[in-house]
């Protein structure tokens, strides 16, 4: 344990997804010492995420002033989670006494601190190994994201409009992932969807993100059923959301990772390549089904949803 507080900066310009996995190292960081201040470097699109965060000082935009504004703050510790070219500069000229990131052949250029890479199967696992370089103790996996009462309150006026309870069965269906190798056909999510309403009464709420409307439509639009398309919600908006269904169905993208920060119960359709392995909670309450992804069809799909289901209940009956 540090005598004397330390300031540090964590770096993760990446999407959504990347910089909610990275928050319980923000978080073991201020358990650790509260006098500690750790800042975060990331990118607009992911700066909402942290907006709330509890215990983060501050958020350092990724602009063209990045640079002078992380020597404006004289940080003790940087951490690298990119291994880019431009978090790398970003980190040498730091000013940091401490410059860490896991070891890379090329790293010994800009940092001075390389612990080697254990895998350790899900990510947030992987990522918190820096922590004993460091001498601080982990303070486990959960993910950190709080949103305000405005946002509830646009989630509530929703349920409203749509008529829906929140005794329902309600089920947001995330059916969007800018990878081709996790994209399960819009076809076949709508199938699923179709299904779901059919055999378990469920409400299904199509979401969606920028740039992502069209596809979604045209994947509603595939649809026997009628089911509900969310309202035009920022990222906060959307965990209010997925916090006050029952279940969250999609495939491995940022609304997986918000419906584990909610700890609302989860299932994903993996594909082949970077599958559940590395990209899934241990969590019992989040279940999975991975394969050749033209070949996963939504009859199997729904078999797999209905043994987690049982496996669900058998869990909250034990509980």
């Amino acid at each position: 344990m540090y005598n004397d507080s330390q300031k540090f900066l964590i770096i993760m310009l990446r999407a959504v997804g990347d910089v909610l996995l990275t928050t319980p190292l923000i978080r073991a960081l201020k358990k650790n010492n509260p006098a500690n201040e750790i800042y975060f470097l990331t990118g607009k699109s992911a700066e909402k995420i942290l907006k709330y965060n509890p215990y983060l000082s501050g958020i350092i935009p990724w602009d063209k002033d990045t640079l002078k504004k992380i020597r404006e703050q004289k940080f003790d510790t940087v951490i690298d989670f990119m291994h880019s070219a431009i978090s790398g500069y970003y980190t040498l000229f730091s000013g940091a006494k401490k410059r860490v990131a896991f070891y890379r052949p090329w790293g010994f250029w800009c940092y001075n601190i390389m612990p080697k890479y254990i895998d350790k199967g899900y990510t947030v696992n992987d990522r918190l190994q820096i922590l004993e370089e460091l001498g601080v103790k982990s303070d486990g996996i959960d993910l950190d994201l709080v949103f305000a009462a405005e946002n509830e309150k646009k989630v509530f006026e929703f349920f409203k409009k749509n008529n829906i309870s929140k005794n329902n069965f309600l089920i947001t269906l995330d059916v969007t992932n800018r990878r081709v190798y996790r994209q399960w056909q819009k076809e076949k999510f709508s199938h699923l969807a179709d299904l779901l309403a059919e055999k378990y009464n469920a409400k299904i709420i199509f979401v969606w993100g920028p740039g992502e409307l069209d596809y979604v439509k045209s994947a509603m639009s595939l649809c026997k059923k009628r089911h509900i398309l969310s309202d035009d919600f920022d990222i906060l908006d959307l965990a209010a959301l997925i916090k006050n269904c029952s279940l969250h169905i999609g495939t491995s993208s940022a609304p997986a990772h918000i419906a584990v920060s909610q700890k609302t119960p989860s299932f994903i359709i993996y594909g082949q390549k970077n599958g559940a392995y590395g990209w899934h909670s241990t969590e019992s309450i989040h279940g999975y089904i991975q394969g050749e992804l033209e070949k996963l069809f939504a009859e199997t799909v729904l078999e797999k949803l209905s043994e987690y289901f049982e496996k669900k209940n058998e869990n909250s009956n034990c509980s």
